[in-house]
């Protein structure tokens, strides 16, 4: 028990915040490279097979469109300028229609160039594999396009999201989805 206390002592200890002062001749001349963490929450939707119906129970109409479970990522990554970003990215997604629970491992480049001084528009590409949890052998390639808007120094985000799992659980179909989601870079 000491020796945890003692290891998380020291690991507080280490950590530290620093400040950087600029001389105006230095801003011109610094590096724009950093690594960044990535945080992802989407929820995917489909479509309402009895859209704009009376629901006999609330007497109201149908929406045009449901969720259709979460999904939540984590990625990390380099920026070698402003507008360029490479990470590596792991999550879980819940497909509630399947009943399929998927964690995707993949990469992606973030291309989010500057619109104004408070607004940047953001395509990320993403390629890699997906495994299914509790289903078996299930597993197969992962592939995602991201589209949205962010913030002008690309922090927090809103976005659309189509992806596409390789493999299926039930049909001769492979997965996919479409969700609506909000990304926060740290």
């Amino acid at each position: 028990m000491k020796a945890k206390l003692v290891a998380i002592a020291l690991f507080l200890y280490h950590l530290g915040f620093s400040q950087e002062i600029h001389n105006s001749d230095d801003i011109n001349t610094k590096s724009s490279k950093y690594t960044y963490v990535k945080i992802d929450f989407s929820v995917p939707i489909r479509a309402n097979q009895y859209a704009g119906e009376i629901d006999p129970y609330s007497g109201e109409k149908e929406p045009w469109f449901l969720p259709d479970g979460m999904s939540g990522r984590v990625g990390f990554g380099f920026k070698p300028n402003d507008w360029l970003g490479i990470g590596a990215n792991v999550g879980m997604d819940w497909k509630g229609n399947e009943c399929l629970v998927v964690t995707p491992v993949f990469g992606s480049v973030k291309i989010s160039p500057k619109i104004n001084q408070d607004l940047r528009v953001f395509v990320e590409p993403g390629l890699g594999r997906a495994f299914a949890i509790g289903s078996g052998q299930l597993s197969g390639y992962f592939k995602k396009i991201s589209v949205g808007i962010g913030d002008g120094k690309d922090h927090f985000g809103l976005y659309l999201e189509l992806c596409q799992y390789g493999f299926s659980k039930n049909f001769d179909e492979k997965i996919g989805s479409f969700s609506l989601g909000i990304t926060f870079t740290l």
